[in-house]
């Protein structure tokens, strides 16, 4: 499986194409509009069988990474690397309205196979040309659905730290249309959840969902500041898939 083209994403939401890019360690490929720490969509990887298959040129899937070999059968979790890069298959990306823009009905005809997301392991180099190794390193797989996601996340959130609603959505890698559901997740969530270390973005509780979050969180040693939470208590996104 060899890179065939590489794509920077830039503002507004066009495709550059590059001879090489560079990867950043828990943030992205260097300079693209999706680089962030603490997403898990940091990079995506298409095939040029879906762009064929589909009718379409490279760089219209906003894809970082064209190989020249199918790519949905990379499993989450595992390592491959790319030139001097590693980089972690996550999750199928999802196709999103943007595509009907190219053609009406796309978004629901690529659905499984618009490529492959994934997060920066170790920062290096990729060029058009490299292999792509699948490596010996294994990290905790995570959900295709977001709900299954957002139950590995919470779980992970460290004693004494929250998290906002805004992290929440980088974190899952979602849209904001999310917010809406939250509420329902937390309500409905296993009693070993601990959702009280979820705060609204400003850093005021939800008292609505959580009636007792003030007294859960007081006994993790967060106290209160004008009814928030300071944000020097907010477990930071750089830690979200860190190591995991």
């Amino acid at each position: 499986m060899i890179v065939v083209t590489l794509f920077l994403k830039a503002p507004p939401g066009s495709s550059v194409e590059c001879p090489q890019l560079t990867l950043e360690c828990g943030y992205g490929v260097a300079g693209d509009l999706s680089a962030a720490a603490g997403s898990p969509r940091q990079v995506l990887i298409v095939s040029q069988q879906t762009l064929r298959e589909f009718d379409l040129a490279p760089g219209d899937l906003h894809e970082n990474i064209l190989m020249d070999a199918p790519t949905e059968t990379l499993v989450s979790g595992q390592v491959i690397q790319i030139g001097e890069a590693l980089i972690r298959p996550t999750f199928l990306c999802e196709p999103c309205s943007q595509l009907e823009t190219i053609r009406k009905g796309l978004a629901k005809q690529i659905k499984g196979k618009r490529g492959v997301l994934g997060t920066v392991v170790r920062s290096g180099t990729i060029a058009v040309g490299d292999p792509m190794i699948q490596t010996s390193y294994r990290l905790p797989a995570l959900a295709e659905d977001a709900r299954g996601r957002f139950a590995e996340f919470v779980a992970r959130i460290p004693p004494g730290k929250v998290v906002t609603m805004a992290d929440l959505v980088l974190a899952l890698g979602v849209t904001r249309a999310y917010y809406r559901v939250f509420p329902t997740w937390i309500k409905k969530a296993p009693a070993d959840l601990p959702v009280h270390r979820i705060v609204a973005i400003d850093g005021s509780l939800l008292t609505r969902s959580i009636p007792d979050q003030a007294e859960q969180l007081a006994r993790e040693g967060i106290a209160l500041i004008a009814g928030k939470v300071d944000d020097h208590d907010r477990w930071q996104p750089e830690n979200f898939h860190q190591g995991i």
